[in-house]
C-alpha cells in the first residue's frame, strides 16, 4: 500500500482511561436502559460530575444501538458500578447455556482497554487513521475502530501500548511533550525540529507486550486473513435497506440550551427504542417490556441501582421514535457525536451540525462477529483494504487510501485507485466512500447509499477470493 506523507499533519494521542467493552444483547437493552441512562446523564460519576455538561461528563464513552445488540465502552469504573449489578441479575435469569457464554448474555470482558485519539488538519483525516490501522493490524494488535463527526479513536488493548509506540514510531512519529501527543517529526510540532535534532521524549507509554498471535507478513496476506475469518465463520454482510443514516454532532460553542433540548429528546428516543411494543414498521427490534427506577429518571439520575423498577409506557404510534441504529460518543474534549437515523433528524437534529440531507445519507453495512474472539486481529483494516481495491485485484502498491469528509473536519474515508482518479469524473469509477463503528461484537462499515452497492460487490469478491485462494 502506498506510504504517503498524509500523516505529516496528524496529532495521536492516548486518552487516559481504563476502558471497559460491554455486550447487551439487543433482547436485554429495554432491561439495561436504567444503567446506560445513569452512563449517559448521571450526576453521580463522582465528585465533580455535576459541574461538568453532560457531553462532557466522559474520557470517552461510546454507546451503540444495532440490530445486533447494545454496545458500551466505558471507563472500568462506572462498568463495575453501574453495569455489572444489573448484569449479574440479568444473566443469571436469562442465561440458556451453563456449559459457557452464550449470546443471550451480558458480556463484560475483564481486558481493559484504551483509545488513541487521531487528530489532523486538511482532508486527509480518515486516510491517516486508516494508514495507521495497517501497521497496528499487523503487529498483530486487536483494534476497535470508531469514527466521529470531529475526530476517530482506535481502541487497543491497554497492555498493547508499547507495541502501539513502536508501530507510531516505525511510522516517524515522536513523543512530543509540548504537545502531549505523539506527532510526525516532519510537523513543526516534532520535538526534533524544535530541539534541533535532540533526542526526542521518551514516551510515557512504552512497554515490552507482544502480540499474542503471529502477524501476517504483508497487507495482501491480511486481508486474506480477514475475510478466511469471515468466511469460515459464515459470517456474510447485511444490511437494512431501510435505514439511512446522518452523522453529526453538537456545536463546540457551549449553549445551555441547545444541550438540555439534546438531553430531552435524546432521553424520549432511547425510552422509547425500550418500549414493550410498537405499532410503526420502522422499528422491527424485538423488545422485553422495560424496567426502570423512577429515580433513575430524574434529571440527575442518581437514583439508587436497587430501586423498585417499574415499567414503561409503549409511546403511541405518531409518537414512535425508537431507534434502530444509534451511535453516541462521549469525550472531554470534544463535543458529542451523534450517529443517528434519518427519520430521527425531526426529533434529535436540530441541535445538531452535520449534513443531513437526502443525498448525503449513509447506509450500515454490519458484520456479525459474535462467533469470533474479541481479540481477532486485522478486520477494520481487511475490511478497508478490499473496498479499496473494489471488485478487482489490483496489485498492492497502486493502491492509494484518500478521504473526502462529510464536514468541517469530519471522517469519511475514501478509497481510491490512480485508474480512478484518472477517470474520476465517470460515476461508475467514483471511489467507495467509508467509515467504521467497531462495536463490542460487530463491525459496521458506513457508505453513501448511492454507493451501497458497490461496496457490497466488494466484500463478496473479497470472500469469492477466499474461495479461489483455499482451493487446491
Amino acid at each position: 500500500m502506498t506510504d504517503s506523507m498524509n500523516l505529516i499533519s496528524a496529532q495521536i494521542s492516548f486518552l487516559e482511561a481504563h476502558l471497559a467493552l460491554i455486550h447487551i444483547p439487543i433482547e436485554l437493552y429495554a432491561l439495561s436502559l436504567q444503567p446506560i441512562l445513569r452512563l449517559l446523564f448521571g450526576e453521580d460519576h463522582d465528585e465533580d460530575a455535576a459541574k461538568i455538561s453532560w457531553t462532557n461528563r466522559h474520557d470517552f464513552l461510546n454507546v451503540s444501538i444495532t440490530a445486533i445488540e447494545c454496545s458500551i465502552i466505558c471507563s472500568r469504573h462506572l462498568a463495575d458500578r453501574f453495569v455489572r449489578p444489573v448484569a449479574e441479575v440479568l444473566n443469571s435469569l436469562y442465561a440458556s447455556n451453563k456449559k459457557g457464554k452464550s449470546k443471550g448474555e451480558i458480556q463484560i470482558w475483564n481486558e481493559d482497554y484504551t483509545v488513541i485519539q487521531v487528530d489532523g488538519q486538511g482532508l486527509d483525516a480518515g486516510q491517516r487513521v486508516l494508514e495507521l490501522t495497517s501497521p497496528l493490524a499487523m503487529a498483530g494488535i486487536s483494534i476497535f475502530f470508531i469514527t466521529t463527526y470531529f475526530s476517530d479513536y482506535i481502541l487497543v488493548p491497554f497492555r498493547s501500548r508499547g507495541t502501539v509506540t513502536r508501530a507510531l514510531q516505525q511510522r516517524g512519529f515522536v513523543f512530543s511533550k509540548a504537545a502531549d501527543a505523539f506527532v510526525s517529526q516532519l510537523s513543526p510540532a516534532s520535538p526534533t525540529l524544535l530541539q534541533g535534532g535532540a533526542r526526542p521524549s521518551p514516551s510515557p507509554f512504552y512497554d515490552n507486550s507482544a502480540p499474542t498471535t503471529p502477524p501476517a507478513k504483508d497487507i495482501p496476506e491480511l486481508q486474506l486473513r480477514t475475510f478466511r475469518k469471515l468466511k469460515r465463520n459464515n459470517i456474510t454482510p447485511f444490511v437494512d435497506g431501510n435505514i439511512r443514516l446522518a452523522n453529526c454532532a453538537g456545536s463546540r460553542e457551549y449553549n445551555k440550551a441547545s444541550e438540555e433540548r439534546l438531553k430531552n429528546d435524546l432521553l424520549q428516543v432511547l425510552l422509547a427504542t425500550a418500549a414493550p411494543t410498537s405499532t410503526s414498521t420502522s422499528t422491527s427490534i424485538s423488545r422485553q417490556p422495560a424496567m426502570i427506577s423512577p429515580t433513575g429518571l430524574s434529571l440527575g439520575l442518581g437514583g439508587s441501582s436497587s430501586s423498585t423498577p417499574t415499567p414503561l409506557a409503549a409511546p403511541s404510534a405518531e409518537l414512535d421514535f425508537g431507534a434502530k441504529f444509534l451511535s453516541l460518543t462521549i469525550t472531554a474534549g470534544e463535543p458529542i457525536s451523534i450517529l443517528l437515523e434519518h427519520r430521527l433528524l425531526d426529533r434529535l437534529g436540530g441541535s445538531l451540525l452535520g449534513a443531513k440531507s437526502d443525498d448525503d445519507a449513509l447506509v450500515p453495512i454490519t458484520l456479525d462477529l459474535r462467533d469470533l474472539p474479541l481479540d481477532a486481529t486485522g478486520i477494520v483494516c481487511g475490511v478497508a483494504g478490499r473496498l479499496a481495491q473494489g471488485s478487482t485485484d489490483l496489485p498492492d502498491e497502486e493502491v492509494v487510501l484518500g478521504f473526502n469528509p462529510p464536514g468541517p473536519s469530519g471522517s469519511t474515508t475514501t478509497a481510491t485507485t490512480p485508474a480512478m482518479a484518472e477517470a474520476g469524473t465517470r460515476a461508475h469509477d467514483e471511489p467507495v466512500e467509508i467509515s467504521f463503528l467497531s462495536t463490542a461484537r460487530a463491525g459496521t462499515v458506513i457508505v453513501r447509499a448511492s454507493q451501497l452497492h458497490k461496496a457490497l460487490e466488494a466484500l463478496d469478491y473479497g470472500m469469492k477470493r477466499v474461495g479461489d485462494a483455499d482451493r487446491p
